[in-house]
Formats: C-alpha cells, structure tokens, sequence
C-alpha cells in the first residue's frame, strides 16, 4: 500500500491477504501450469496467502525487492499497455500500484512461479474494501524481450492510475529440518513442504503443504513448528468469526 491506513480498512486487508486463494477472496492470484501438476492455481494462491504478509518477516525463502530507477504513472481506461522504458541490466520485475475505483476487473501480470507458464492478479475494482485504495504488487511481469511497456487487462470503461518502476530481487533459501523437509516462504522458485504461517494464538510456524491439500471446506489446519511434528496452533480456513474457537492442541 502507499497510502496511511485506517485501523478499519486495515484490519479488512489483513483478512483478504489471508483470505487469497480461499472461497471468501476477491483479490485472486492465477498461474498456468506448463503441465499436469498437484499445485493448482488455487492452493498456490493459499499456500502464498499463508505466510500472512503483512505480520511475518525474516523467514526462510523471503523475497526482498529493491526498487531502483524512476517511476512511471498514468491514468487508463480499459486495457492499455503501461510504457515503462528500457529495463535496468539488473531488473527483474516491477513495482506497481494500481488504483481503481469502479468498473469491472483489473488484471496485472506478474512473474510466473516454478512450473509456470503464466501468472496474474486480478481483483473487481467496485470491490468496496478497494475503492480508492492502492493495490501493491511486488512482483510485476517484465516487459517482453524487445519491448519496454507490459498490458493491464481491464473490463471496459473501467478507469484506473498507475505508479511503476523497475525492481530486482534477492531471495533466501528456505530451511530444511531433520526429515529433509523445506520450509519457509513461497517464492520464484515454488512452494515448500512447510508454510509459514502465524496461528490464531499468535504464535508463528508452518502449516503443512498435503495437509492443504487434502483440506476441504473450512475449519482449521495445524500449525507446527519447523520440524513439521510439533503442533504449536491452528490456522483457520474460512471466516474466523463464524469458524468458533479452535480445537484444542493434541498433545
């Protein structure tokens, strides 16, 4: 975001950030796979959405991006390509704030994540908990060799500003416990076997990959610590104010 938040709104986007991929979202992350794989679009989304990006920081696997150059802004209707100019030797995606307040959906390509041909953002631009805020994406899409601008996809008549800059990106590894599984955050390389996750008693661990999977509906999943065997909380999928309280931790 680059704007001050009200307590209000904030609160809100905290729960859309954790809400990406689940039934209750309307910020949507996609990607195309270039095969048949078990990471679907949707659990992607969710594994992503775990690591709760506006509360953990420092953990195994984090991106951090380095913005450099001058930035470049606009106001469109529609789809329309957003001239950025000759990409740094160093760049490797964009900086975007993108702000709309009616219309319909608003579509943003970013990097592709492992095993992917393609990936985007897309949100509803009348979505009240958006209107006349700024949607910050990290990892924008680079132009295409040859060319300096990319397209953002917009429903017609749909008007919305733009403020772009390049960026590059230097990314931890993720840990490994004592089973040989990965954890951290996801990131340009895939997912790990262990997410990053904060529970509902405020403790910070990871929540595991094929228990995701294997969840349907909503309720909670465990949290453990880096081992992977530990339980330390629950994360829940779903609306917490109609889930109830969590199960109590097994010992």
């Amino acid at each position: 975001m680059n704007s001050t938040l009200d307590p209000v709104f904030a609160a809100g986007v905290e729960r859309e950030l954790t809400a990406i991929g689940t039934r209750r979202s309307r910020l949507r992350r996609r990607q195309r796979t270039t095969r048949v794989a078990a990471v679907a679009g949707g659990s992607l989304a969710l594994a992503g959405a775990l690591t709760g990006a506006a509360i953990l920081n420092g953990l195994p696997g984090e991106t951090t991006v380095t913005p450099f150059g001058e930035t470049v802004s606009g106001t469109y209707t529609g789809t329309a390509a957003v001239d950025l100019g000759q990409a740094p030797a160093d760049a490797d995606r964009v900086i975007l704030d993108i702000t709309c307040t009616e219309g319909g959906d608003i579509e943003v390509p970013t990097k592709p994540g492992a095993g992917t041909t393609a990936a985007a953002v897309t949100w509803n631009c009348s979505d009240p908990i958006r209107e006349n805020k700024s949607v910050r994406i990290n990892d924008g899409l680079l132009p295409a060799a040859g060319s300096t601008s990319i397209t953002i996809t917009a429903d017609p008549g749909t008007q919305w500003t733009v403020v772009a800059r390049y960026a590059s990106s230097t990314t931890k590894p993720w840990g490994v416990n004592a089973k040989g599984e990965t954890y951290g955050v996801p990131n340009d390389n895939g997912v790990p076997d262990l997410v990053a996750a904060q529970a509902t008693n405020g403790e910070i661990g990871y929540t595991r990959m094929t228990e995701q999977f294997a969840f349907e509906g909503e309720g909670y999943i465990k949290v453990y610590k880096s081992d992977g065997e530990t339980q330390i909380g629950w994360f829940p999928i779903g609306d917490p104010a109609t889930l109830g309280d969590p199960p109590a931790i097994e010992k």
